[in-house]
């Protein structure tokens, strides 16, 4: 806050039709500082407020407070989702398709987060990793026999795989 007023104080004193700032109120052509503004937020400094529909006989002032806290998780999940498995949303018409493609995306994210626990490294590295492994099935039509070609595992995608308990 105290940047904030400091920036305000340096614009009234040298007014140059910058952008809305804080704190910085204009009448009349003439540029001041919002004194009101700055007492009332120096009031307000230091309180946070929750809003819950929970009722008090259900749940603690505590646990209201705990859980918001814990909402970057939400939003951790969220960007997980979105960025590093690159989850969008599909559009199905009917109830079933809808709950089965909710069940994928959770079960993706619940792998992805075991991953991440059991690797130690985030899921983007994983998944950079395994894309770098790749399969090639090759039919002999002469012979009717086909022929499985795989790209020799990297080091640290065998120390991943060993860390999840998977053999390679």
């Amino acid at each position: 806050m105290e940047k904030q007023i400091k920036r305000a104080k340096e614009i009234v004193s040298r007014p140059s039709g910058q952008k809305k700032v804080k704190f910085v109120q204009e009448k009349g052509g003439k540029v001041s500082l919002n004194e009101e503004l700055i007492e009332k937020n120096k009031q307000l400094l230091g309180i946070k407020g929750y809003f819950t529909n929970l009722k008090e006989e259900e749940v603690s002032n505590s646990m209201v407070i705990e859980r918001y806290h814990e909402l970057y998780r939400v939003e951790q999940a969220f960007r997980i989702s979105k960025n590093d498995l690159e989850m969008r949303p599909i559009f199905h018409f009917k109830e079933e398709p809808i709950k089965l493609h909710i069940l994928i995306c959770f079960i993706s994210l619940a792998l992805s987060k075991h991953i991440e626990l059991q690797t130690g490294i985030s899921i983007k590295k994983f998944v950079y990793e395994a894309k770098r492994v790749t399969d090639a099935r090759l039919f002999n039509k002469i012979t009717q026999k086909e022929y499985r070609m795989r790209t020799s595992l990297s080091q640290a995608m065998k120390d991943y795989l060993r860390k999840l308990n998977l053999s390679h």
